[in-house]
């Protein structure tokens, strides 16, 4: 009988691992920044090529090694972190399992060079696939250099499965933030493609953080400082002025190693409920200092999930300290709450706008809505309906069908136009009221043009690109280096939908053109929402519902708000262009645009 179990061989064995530890070149920009914090060094300086694609390069100023620890760091669980079992319940460093290096090596071309600062020579080791190809003495400064070229050059379906060059690159620059946050006192920088994105000297916390995330930090963060005899607690918050679309900017690191935790992070989430807008997140970085006995961090491959042997503690530990912070900020003279959005939506301290200082895209209304429209104001471009007849003969005049769908059971309104005389009224500056067939519309002006927008959106897809009105000023956006990368990965799409946007200096764009119909007051807001949704689904979305989600995001952000007053010729072409849509029943987010009310309604209620 033949025997079938068989040891697999170290460079297949290798592969497998590499697996779980190098899913990207992000990847090896983090197993490498660890080993280089591990190794002392006050300087580290990374220069990727392509994404990482093509090269990774970290050099840093640490230790060194000798020839043998150079040769023997290839292999599999070789490691200088821990000696016996107990070594497992004190982890200190970053790194310990001795699996990052052969992983790296089974799966790209690797050259390190490396020499101790006390020796006059060093050696430079090159390995492909996990074996050796060379060894030579090296003349170079102390520290240790990697250069890693082609990754899974010898693994080509692993190659196939990653991203666009601006997707990778986000996720490198996320782990570059990760580790040099907490490590604010080395100095880091990083290169990509010969564009210098970071330079990163030696500094406080607080000033690390606002030059890795973004200057709108500078002066809005509150500092985080509490100690128990079970754990330290210590970072900052944003106050809440800064929150946050998505959850890209939490950040929590456990003895100076980033993790990731729901179940912390809902407690901070809570401590934030009062102070933020519905469906937005807090910003933090928070530190938990504890004794590596009470916390398991190998249970994961990337060692980003950790187990603490008293969560709940923790947890509430963790809310107080952030709701006291909150309350300190509260109290803080420097936060002027009367003039916070936030604050007003939270404490009910909005002031009615007056008619008179109401915008609609870029017009400012100066005449009664009985009056003729102002001259040289396009409202052709702002609902798409054209207002002179003659002009209207010119265009391709639409195929009518009979009646649109509806989902709530009533007459449906006919897709032929809607005089004004149809129109009723617009109650609270919020809604439409209309008569239509012994039936009466209550239509959300603000959900029904995020419908009109997202459906013009959705055209330019197939067709050519929306119209781009030009600004009188174009607008200058500065951006933090990840979310720089992120709107980067959409500029087609925001072409498509009517974007003039060109590139200016580090990590700036500027703003030329945008489609019509949209306040420029709003432009922030809706890059801010794109650059969310990027980070958070963009990575796994094939471009069709990329440009989707974008297209929904521009859309809700540039509707006609609430408590806007319109005239009546507005409301008739908000309504007509409505139900021209393909479904008119529902804004982009799912939520109903109108609800009928029928005469048989009416008067079964008043008997």
């Amino acid at each position: 009988m033949h025997n079938l179990i068989h040891l697999l061989p170290d460079a297949i064995a290798n592969q497998i691992a590499a697996g779980e530890v190098v899913q990207r070149p992000a990847s090896v920009v983090k197993e490498l920044l660890e080993n280089a914090i591990d190794a002392g060094a006050s300087r580290i300086d990374v220069y990727i090529k392509n994404a990482g694609k093509t090269l990774i390069q970290i050099t840093d100023n640490g230790c060194g090694m000798s020839a043998q620890d150079a040769r023997m760091c290839f292999e599999r669980h070789a490691t200088s972190k821990i000696r016996q079992q107990d070594d497992l319940f004190n982890i200190r460093t970053l790194g310990f399992r001795g699996e990052a290096l052969a992983s790296i090596a089974a799966v790209a071309q690797v050259s390190m060079r490396t020499r101790l600062h006390e020796e006059e020579l060093g050696v430079e080791v090159e390995i492909e696939a996990s074996k050796i190809k060379n060894q030579q003495p090296w003349a170079g400064p102390g520290g240790t250099t990697f250069l890693i070229k082609n990754l899974f050059f010898n693994v080509p379906a692993r190659r196939n499965f990653l991203k666009s060059n601006p997707v990778e690159a986000r996720h490198i620059l996320n782990e570059f933030t990760r580790v040099a946050i907490p490590n604010h006192d080395i100095y880091f920088s990083l290169k990509h493609n010969d564009t210098d994105v970071y330079d990163l000297p030696p500094s406080s916390l607080e000033q690390r953080i606002v030059s890795l995330l973004g200057n709108d930090l500078r002066g809005k963060l509150k500092k985080v400082d509490e100690a128990t005899g079970y754990v330290t607690i210590h970072g900052f918050v944003g106050d809440p002025s800064v929150h946050r679309k998505s959850r890209g900017d939490q950040y929590f690191f456990v003895n100076n190693r980033f993790i990731k935790s729901n179940y912390l992070h809902h407690a901070i989430a809570g401590a934030f409920q009062d102070f933020i807008p519905k469906e937005t997140h807090p910003f933090y970085v928070i530190f938990l200092g504890i004794d590596p006995v009470h916390v398991d961090i190998n249970i994961h491959p990337t060692k980003t999930e950790v187990k603490f042997d008293d969560e709940k503690t923790l947890y509430v530990l963790l809310q107080s300290v952030i709701k006291q912070s909150l309350g300190a900020v509260h109290n803080s003279p420097e936060v002027d709450f009367h003039q916070s959005d936030i604050t007003r939506s939270i404490y009910g301290t909005t002031q009615q706008r007056k008619p008179g200082d109401i915008t609609i895209g870029n017009y400012k209304p100066k005449v009664s809505p009985q009056e003729n429209i102002p001259k040289g104001f396009d409202w052709d471009q702002l609902y798409g309906q054209h207002l002179n007849p003659a002009a209207g003969k010119e265009k391709k005049v639409e195929k009518t069908v009979e009646k649109a769908p509806t989902l709530f059971g009533n007459t449906p309104v006919s897709k032929a136009q809607i005089g004004e005389e149809a129109i009723i009224a617009q109650f609270l500056h919020s809604y439409i009221l209309m008569q239509k067939d012994e039936q009466l519309y209550l239509i959300d002006q603000y959900l029904a043009h995020q419908r009109i927008l997202f459906e013009k959106f959705l055209k330019a897809r197939a067709g050519k690109n929306l119209p781009c009105q030009q600004m009188l000023f174009p607008q200058t956006m500065e951006f933090a280096p990840a979310d720089f990368v992120a709107i980067r990965e959409v500029d087609s799409i925001l072409v498509k939908m009517g974007f003039e946007v060109k590139e200016f200096g580090r990590n700036t764009l500027i703003v030329y053109g945008m489609p019509s119909g949209i306040a420029s007051g709003k432009l922030k807001e809706i890059f801010d929402q794109v650059i969310a949704d990027v980070k958070e689904a963009g990575t796994t979305q094939v471009a069709d519902k990329l440009f989707e989600s974008v297209v929904r995001s521009v859309a809700m952000r540039s509707a006609v708000g609430s408590r806007q007053k319109m005239s009546m010729i507005e409301m008739k072409n908000m309504v007509n262009d409505l139900f021209r849509c393909e479904v008119p029943d529902f804004a982009p987010n799912g939520k109903p645009t109108y609800k009928v009310i029928t005469a048989v309604e009416l008067e079964a209620f008043f008997r």
